[in-house]
């Protein structure tokens, strides 16, 4: 089968749904022992319909009383067409016109009907109730639906409805597949011999035999997909738009809930979502804030919702609304919705999910409104996926990996990279680091360059002795490019800049190209007083604290005085490491008489005999030796300095 349906039933409770599929599929969708007994679908039922060797339809029989409208409405999600179901001796009834206004507001546009019972009624009858149909459908997405006069328990009719089911199901579009894979369950149970088997629509993605799924709500557990059915045949695979059943390992029947979403990745649940909505018509009016019963799948919970942009929502008018839901689920951009009355017996009205994870919006805004009021117009038009990528990558503060987004908004990774190669999205471009696509802006980039440039400036002011700049690492921090491609992104950057002669190479450091070192003549004399200061220490070097109050008395606080020391360094005047420093002059007469008494000795020279060389004290010794080492002259041996080729070089 190449083209895989769901066709949904809706209609008024008694008005032969069931026993129509029945008549069309020769199964029999009330098998609990209260429907039997009532004669009434309480649960949904699941059927199948083979029309030919490439579409294959799976059929949902909905309940059509009044008690059980949330099953319907769990039902009727996902599902790709309707057979709305009419009773020629009843006409339009209440249930009939809920079922219809939820399936439009689940975004379900094609279907036909089916007029029922007409072994029952005359022709005038009939007459009578096709009008009824054609002037209530006027108004509704199913205005030029076909209407086909058919008997279940005669026969009459019943070929020319899976007619015209065919011909509708090849108008149908197949569902995108999407990325992500879900599927909300309606049925668990144990099968002898193979343990856990759960039903359901597939909503998104594909799923394939021995892949892993995860429950939500759940523990973390891994399910093992050990099998697929598809119409009671097996399979190697589920994709959206299928009624599958999969045997599943990993998890215990009393675990499994009726109502649990599968999906093929750990996500993380929604607690509050941004939302289009539409109230159907009638006497109810919502406020500012409202409490509701949320619906979406076989998911529902008790809410709150906020109107955004309205102080008043009447009957028949839309808002963007944000709902904050009692308990947390998985939700996605474009997930469709219904709301009913806190005492679940009245049908609101329904609407799309526009952002499922917003910021709290508390306070209601001109520009809140503007911003929402574009993700709507982005998301409810379809042709408009330009907009709706635009928006979202807007959301991003810095690179915006191509997969995350593609999960996000629920479009192929592929045809996101080919309108943006193609030129379609202006003020974007794809990158690839470590091995991972990623989408970068316009406006993103300029705004690192501004801040690149503003933190230089700023270190450039603080320290205008140095030549250098900052490292890469330093900047990272600074830029909170800090990841592994954020890392090569940023180098990649830096050297842009660089050759757009904004930034120059400092050593291992990155500088503002015009930065030039600045010495004025106050800093100037604090300089030469500070080199003459250390130069007349020779062996009696004081610490770096005790520095300080003679720096102070020259009016050089501490910062100052760092800085003073770290030029002089680079300047090759001294030697400033770690709060150690000494003038370059007596280094240099300290390394030679070591060196040459070394050259000389074949053994080497102890500590205490260094000491006695130079006279110095024991902390001075250390330091030196310290020194010398890193400069790779001498090396030490256990208790023994010894000289190193470099240092006999040096003699």
């Amino acid at each position: 089968m190449d083209k895989h349906l769901i066709m949904g039933t809706a209609g008024h409770v008694d008005h032969g749904k069931t026993a129509l599929i029945a008549a069309l599929t020769g199964i029999d969708c009330d098998t609990h022992k209260e429907e039997k007994t009532r004669g009434i679908t309480i649960n949904l039922g699941f059927a199948h319909l083979e029309l030919n060797n490439d579409i294959s339809i799976g059929i949902i029989d909905v309940p059509g009383h009044k008690d059980f409208i949330r099953t319907m409405v769990a039902g009727a999600y996902g599902i790709d067409f309707v057979l709305l179901v009419v009773a020629a001796d009843s006409g339009i009834m209440p249930q009939t016109k809920e079922h219809l206004n939820i399936l439009q507001m689940l975004g379900v546009k094609q279907g036909l009907v089916a007029l029922t019972k007409i072994d029952i009624v005359d022709e005038e009858m009939q007459e009578l109730a096709e009008m009824e149909i054609i002037d209530y459908l006027e108004k509704t997405s199913l205005n030029d639906a076909p209407i086909v006069p058919v008997s279940s328990k005669t026969g009459e009719g019943i070929e020319k409805l899976k007619h015209e089911i065919g011909v509708i199901a090849s108008q149908v579009s197949v569902k995108k597949t999407g990325n992500l894979f879900r599927m909300y369950t309606d049925r668990v149970f144990n099968v002898k011999g193979h343990g856990l088997v759960v039903t359901g629509s597939v909503l998104n993605g594909k799923i394939t035999v021995g892949s892993t799924l995860y429950t939500y709500p759940g523990r973390g557990e891994k399910l093992k997909v050990r099998g697929i059915e598809r119409h009671g045949n097996p399979v190697e695979h589920a994709v959206a738009g299928d009624r599958a059943a999969f045997n599943l390992s990993g998890m215990k029947q009393a675990d499994f809930e009726r109502g649990m979403l599968l999906l093929g990745q750990e996500m993380e649940p929604s607690e509050m979502i941004d939302a289009y909505l539409e109230l159907f018509e009638g006497k109810v009016n919502l406020e500012v804030w409202s409490h509701v019963i949320f619906h979406t799948g076989t998911f529902y919970c008790n809410a709150r919702m906020h109107l955004l942009n309205k102080d008043l929502l009447k009957g028949g008018e839309n808002a963007i609304v944000q709902v904050h839901l009692e308990k947390p689920s998985i939700l996605l951009k474009k997930d469709k919705f219904i709301i009913r009355n806190t005492s679940d017996d009245i049908t609101l009205g329904g609407g799309t999910i526009i952002d499922e994870k917003p910021l709290h919006h508390k306070r209601r805004t001109n520009k809140l409104e503007k911003n929402l009021g574009q993700v709507v117009e982005a998301m409810l038009d379809e042709e408009n996926l330009r907009g709706l990528i635009m928006i979202e990558a807007a959301k991003f503060e810095k690179l915006i990996p191509l997969k995350t987004l593609s999960e996000k908004i629920d479009v192929d990774a592929e045809e996101i990279k080919s309108m943006i190669e193609d030129k379609q999205l202006s003020g974007l471009d794809i990158i690839n680091l470590n091995g991972n696509d990623y989408l970068i802006s316009d406006s993103y980039r300029q705004q690192l360059t501004e801040n690149i440039l503003t933190i230089l400036s700023a270190w450039h002011k603080g320290n205008p002795l140095f030549a250098e700049g900052l490292e890469i690492k330093e900047l990272s921090g600074k830029t909170g490019l800090v990841s592994a491609p954020e890392l090569q992104f940023l180098q990649t950057h830096l050297t842009q800049m660089s050759t757009e002669d904004k930034l120059k190479k400092v050593g291992t450091t990155w500088a503002i190209s015009g930065h030039k070192v600045k010495i004025d003549p106050r800093t100037k004399g604090q300089l030469e007083w500070l080199e003459h200061k250390i130069k007349g220490f020779g062996m009696q070097k004081p610490t770096l604290k005790e520095l300080e109050p003679m720096a102070n008395r020259e009016k050089i606080n501490k910062g100052k005085l760092i800085m003073l020391l770290n030029f002089l360094s680079n300047e090759g005047k001294i030697y400033f490491n770690g709060g150690e420093f000494m003038h370059t002059s007596f280094l240099d007469l300290m390394r030679n008489k070591l060196l040459k008494a070394l050259s000389t000795r074949p053994r080497g020279m102890n500590e205490k005999e260094f000491r006695l060389l130079i006279d110095g004290t024991k902390k001075m010794v250390q330091v030196l030796i310290n020194i010398f080492v890193q400069e790779g002259v001498i090396e030490k041996q256990t208790y023994y300095l010894m000289i190193t080729k470099k240092g006999m070089e040096s003699v």
